[in-house]
């Protein structure tokens, strides 16, 4: 099982980033594959950063109506026992989301999609 953070869709949904690429290939993968998700923490601090970003309220619509068919049938709820895990995690530096996406894969035993050196501490990660 593999989740993904929210990189992914940042870098996905920017043709500029310079990881849009690899962002790209990992929605088309989320696509075919029945073993990735997308954790429902993912969704929230995706929708935070294009907020925080500047997004409209019309391009951040567009934005999820373009990710919904990649999407929609491929959630990962995060959990009570995810919360009280991240909560833990926090005490010990993780930030907010980064906690959440880590303690999730803890219990789901899954791979998490990031270039994110804290999260790859804990739990094991893949980013090509």
């Amino acid at each position: 099982m593999k989740l993904l953070d929210t990189m992914v869709l940042v870098s996905a949904m920017n043709p500029a980033n310079k990881y849009h690429k690899t962002g790209m290939m990992y929605l088309k993968e989320l696509r075919t594959s029945e073993s990735i998700r997308v954790p429902t923490s993912t969704m929230v601090e995706f929708d935070l950063v294009m907020r925080n970003n500047g997004y409209t309220e019309s391009e951040m619509s567009d934005t999820w109506n373009a990710l919904a068919s990649f999407i929609e049938q491929k959630l990962a709820a995060t959990t009570i026992s995810a919360h009280v895990t991240a909560s833990e995690m926090r005490a010990k530096g993780l930030t907010y989301f980064d906690s959440l996406l880590t303690a999730l894969a803890k219990e789901m035993h899954a791979t998490v999609i990031t270039r994110d050196d804290e999260i790859s501490k804990y739990v094991d990660t893949e980013w090509e």
